[in-house]
């Protein structure tokens, strides 16, 4: 079986929203061994999405629409799979009665058009919606199968996970398609390469590199073998790597930078404060995206000014006039100051030129000083990047996070 996935909203096609939901229908399609041949974006244009659907559902057996199944004048969705298919709309008493029961649980009047998302064409299976009003929908069409989601992103992954997943891993008799990524940061895409060709690795094995900023993940794909069999191979080449790797590997699959450092401080017991200026707490929001991350997380300041890293952190005002706020000693002094603050056990300071303006022949764009402090010792580093102002400050962060995460594993600061 194979899909083909079409998004519809004009925020789509325009690049004003990202288009997020098909990356995340395409993986966990994959995880069933459904390959996704085509992921097609389209505006909220009726005749469009007819002829999109209509090629569609001759090309794959398995078509996905996300977006358009709203309440609003261009949720045209509904409409167009009921033209397209030749199946007239009929009203779902059951969803209707959903529909007036989650309005009057959160206090709102009912308005009249809502009830147009309880329209379904002939012979579809309306699939509950726990988070929201619009259903997802099921419809077998001789050997083909359209399915139709909301485009608000935890709707969409709400109806996928809990009603379309299931169906399909009826329908789908092959074996799966078995992939593991191994998430490392620090070296570079042709490093990896040259790590990869170190290691015996079956011909069956896709290989796939995917660079973003400091960090490269690297995706092992099997497909066609048992799935204890390919995840004891994946085991075996993901063990190889990380021998040559070392602790650039931070994570393997969905683990983040941010949980991994989560998991070690919350292991030691150890907390953080986090001073930034250039990065205007990028950081600290990293953190914080982690649930529980009140266990280990004490404080964030965002010092953008220098009198306050002056006052909120103790940073001397003859510091900042001898070497400058994006300096090495003013980083040191905010890693301290912050710690120190909070009474932390780790202090994490970022301070840098983020740009496209403020840079010097002497302190160009894209200098960054970080240090970082436990109490017995404080260090600093300093990098250059390259980039516009929000690549600057994201590898500002991931920079200063590895530090941390490498200084946890040690128990200590260390270079």
């Amino acid at each position: 079986m194979h899909a083909e996935l079409l998004a519809v909203g004009s925020e789509l096609t325009s690049g004003q929203t990202p288009n997020t939901n098909v990356t995340y229908l395409a993986r966990r399609l994959q995880e069933l061994g459904i390959a996704c041949l085509r992921q097609i974006a389209l505006p909220d244009a009726s005749a469009i999405i007819v002829e999109e659907l209509r090629q569609a559902l001759r090309r794959s057996p398995l078509v996905i629409v996300t977006g358009g199944l709203g309440p609003t004048v261009d949720d045209l969705t509904l409409e167009a799979i009921a033209t397209a298919t030749n199946r007239p709309l009929l009203l779902h008493p059951p969803v209707a009665r959903r529909i007036r029961a989650f309005y009057h649980a959160h206090h709102r009047r009912l308005a009249q058009r809502a009830l147009r998302q309880a329209s379904v064409p002939s012979g579809a299976a309306a699939l509950p919606n726990p988070l929201g009003t619009a259903p997802g929908l099921w419809l077998r069409l001789g050997t083909t199968v359209l399915v139709a989601l909301p485009g608000v992103p935890r709707e969409m992954r709400a109806i996928l996970d809990g009603s379309v997943l299931p169906r399909l891993r009826r329908l789908q008799r092959t074996r799966p398609i078995v992939s593991r990524t191994i998430r490392t940061i620090g070296w570079v895409e042709l490093q990896i390469q040259a790590a990869l060709k170190q290691i015996l690795i079956p011909p069956s094995v896709e290989i796939g590199l995917y660079p973003h900023l400091l960090m490269v993940d690297a995706r092992f794909t099997v497909r066609g073998r048992p799935r204890r069999v390919a995840v004891r191979l994946l085991d075996r080449l993901e063990g190889a790597l990380r021998r040559r790797l070392g602790h650039a590997v931070y994570g393997i699959d969905e683990q983040t930078l941010e949980g991994v450092i989560g998991q070690l401080l919350a292991r030691r017991h150890a907390t953080l404060a986090i001073a930034e200026s250039c990065t205007g707490g990028l950081v600290a929001d990293l953190i914080t995206n982690v649930p529980g991350s009140s266990r280990y997380f004490l404080l964030g300041v965002i010092a953008y000014h220098n009198r306050m890293k002056e006052e909120l952190l103790g940073v001397s005002p003859r510091l900042v006039a001898r070497h400058g706020a994006v300096s090495e000693p003013v980083a040191r002094a905010m890693a301290e100051g912050v710690r120190r603050g909070a009474k932390a056990d780790y202090g994490l300071a970022i301070t840098g030129i983020a740009g496209p303006t403020g840079g010097t022949v002497k302190k160009p764009v894209g200098l960054v000083d970080i240090g970082l402090s436990d109490g017995r010792r404080t260090l600093t580093r300093r990098c250059h990047f390259v980039g516009d102002r929000s690549a600057v400050k994201a590898q500002a962060a991931q920079a200063a996070l590895d530090w941390l995460r490498r200084s946890l594993l040690r128990r200590h600061v260390t270079r």
